[in-house]
């Protein structure tokens, strides 16, 4: 694997050199963030201003609970299919070398007819999985959540293959095993951005025009990482099967 910061560096050429359009094939996500910020703002202010003591019982405590979790699921599927659309177009544009023909609308991919259900559902397992898991203890949520962030681009590499697809909770089991070994590398790689994102809640969502591309870019370089160590081997392996040429020629001198 390569090391995270030329993960960074990648995706930051990659933002750097073609920053509009990427905003563009982000532009669903960078809205959504602003609106949150926004709205969570508003909502600290009107609390801050009823300072009033309010009682809450166990009925109005679990009503919440419940409400919330509605509200993070739909959230995470909603969100998740967008940013899987995302992610997804800068991974082919990588590997094509060809630049999105309409950014603006690629984010909606995964709504299409033929994978709206699919990628749907898929949001909805991760997304259930991992409460269940961080239900037990918030650390063991967090790895099984970082377990299973690699489900939606193997589901997208079997539709762009026409394979036909049986279990959603395959690509969750899939995952899984992609991410064996690497998930305290993707725990830095995430850990990196909260500078960024401390900067964005300050700016009330206007540094996200240039955190949220360069960070969905990066997260489309360890996918292709992963990828490519996973048909290669790791470059480890590979130095130490196949020496470099100058190591040769110095035993020779010797």
């Amino acid at each position: 694997m390569l090391e995270n910061y030329e993960l960074k560096s990648q995706a930051w050429k990659r933002v750097k050199g073609s920053w509009l359009r990427v905003v563009f094939l982000a532009w669903p996500l960078i809205l959504w963030q602003i609106f949150t910020i926004s709205h969570s703002a508003r909502q600290a202010f009107e609390q801050q201003a009823s300072s009033s003591v309010q009682v809450i019982s166990p009925t109005f405590f679990l009503s919440s609970i419940g409400q919330n979790l509605w509200t993070g699921l739909v959230e995470a599927v909603i969100i998740g299919v967008l940013g899987f659309g995302v992610v997804w177009t800068l991974i082919e544009w990588r590997r094509e070398s060809i630049e999105p023909r309409s950014p603006l609308i690629s984010s909606f991919r995964f709504f299409g007819k033929a994978t709206v259900m699919d990628s749907v559902v898929l949001m909805g397992i991760r997304f259930l999985y991992t409460i269940l898991w961080s239900v037990l203890f918030i650390i063991p949520g967090i790895i099984k959540g970082f377990a299973y962030s690699q489900a939606e681009f193997i589901y997208a590499e079997d539709v762009k293959a026409g394979l036909k697809i049986e279990s959603m909770n395959e690509y969750i089991t899939r995952s899984r095993d992609m991410m064996d070994g690497h998930k305290m590398q993707y725990f830095w790689l995430r850990l990196g951005f909260i500078p960024w994102w401390i900067l964005v809640a300050i700016t009330g969502g206007i540094a996200g025009f240039w955190v949220l591309p360069y960070y969905e870019a990066t997260m489309a370089e360890f996918y292709l990482e992963l990828r490519r160590e996973r048909q290669f081997g790791s470059r480890a392996e590979i130095r130490a099967a196949r020496p470099y040429p100058k190591d040769e020629h110095k035993d020779d001198e010797i």
